[in-house]
């Protein structure tokens, strides 16, 4: 009786620490949840803010550009006529075959 007596404290203590193991494993897995669910909204966060900034760059350039072009054709008219015919030509030749 003395065993038994003696093991039945040790198996409440062993299932104690069982029960507390499992509430501490849950704990860590919701933190861990919460953890990627806040890493992978910074990710996106700094990929849109990079995307726009992208967009922004790409924006400015491309207004640039067009205003370089538009400057070079009225500047040299013909120059332009025969570059976008001889475009035209080729870009037929190659459509065609």
């Amino acid at each position: 009786m003395s065993s038994s007596t003696k093991s039945d404290p040790d198996l409440a203590t062993l299932q104690e620490d069982i029960a507390s193991l499992k509430r501490d494993l849950e704990s860590l897995i919701e933190h861990l949840k919460v953890s990627a669910a806040n890493s992978t909204q910074g990710a996106v966060d700094q990929l849109e803010m990079g995307a726009r900034r992208l967009y922004s760059n790409l924006a400015v350039e491309s207004e640039r550009s067009v205003a370089a072009i538009s400057r070079q054709i009225e500047e040299q008219p013909v120059l332009a006529l025969m570059v976008a015919l001889g475009v035209g030509y080729v870009g037929g030749r190659f459509l065609s075959r």
